[in-house]
């Protein structure tokens, strides 16, 4: 565990394995917020909404709902295709 202190202007030092951890860098944006009385900081990516694509994929009834539609279409379409 590291331990920081906060300077007289409520300044801290972010360390060095948790800045290189999470790819913190000069000007990245941070997220505070406080969770049951603890700080917690989440790093901003600079294109949040390129950083979240893909982030569900194949996960979820979403996609097996889909993917069963999918299924019953094509069996229609081949039953159509027959007669």
């Amino acid at each position: 565990m590291t331990q920081t202190t906060v300077s007289v202007r409520w300044q801290t030092v972010i360390p060095r394995e948790i800045r290189e951890a999470l790819n913190i860098a000069p000007n990245t944006r941070l997220e505070w917020r406080v969770k049951d009385g603890v700080i917690v900081v989440y790093p901003i990516p600079p294109d949040p909404v390129r950083a979240a694509l893909g982030m569900l994929k194949g996960r979820g009834p979403a996609t097996e709902i889909l993917l069963a539609e999918r299924r019953l279409q094509r069996r229609r379409e081949r039953a159509q295709e027959e007669s």
